[in-house]
């Protein structure tokens, strides 16, 4: 494995983990089950792909549908991540 090889590996390992993170926000647990389903089942299915065009796009896909994802969450009040996939700590609501 050369030096490009293994950044972009990096960035699909990461990619995959900011997936679980926020899928981990969703309470409905049907949801979260299905959702983990798909991204495990795309992660799987391109596992071995060697083309390096392919890959980069993959990923720029990847990181649109988690930003989609991310985005849909915030809306609806569940998420308690920050913009980098981080867990932030909620601040008590004041009455």
């Amino acid at each position: 494995m050369n030096l490009r090889q293994f950044m972009v590996r990096g960035r699909v390992l990461k990619l995959y983990r900011e997936f679980l993170r926020s899928i981990k926000e969703i309470p409905d647990q049907s949801s979260k089950q299905e959702l983990f389903d798909w991204v495990h089942k795309d992660f799987r299915k391109f596992m071995h792909e060697t083309d390096e065009f392919k890959i980069r796009s993959l990923i720029v896909n990847g990181e649109r549908s988690l930003k989609e994802l991310q985005q849909n969450l915030e809306l609806s009040g569940v998420s308690s991540l920050n913009k980098k996939g981080k867990a932030v700590k909620k601040q008590p609501v004041e009455k």
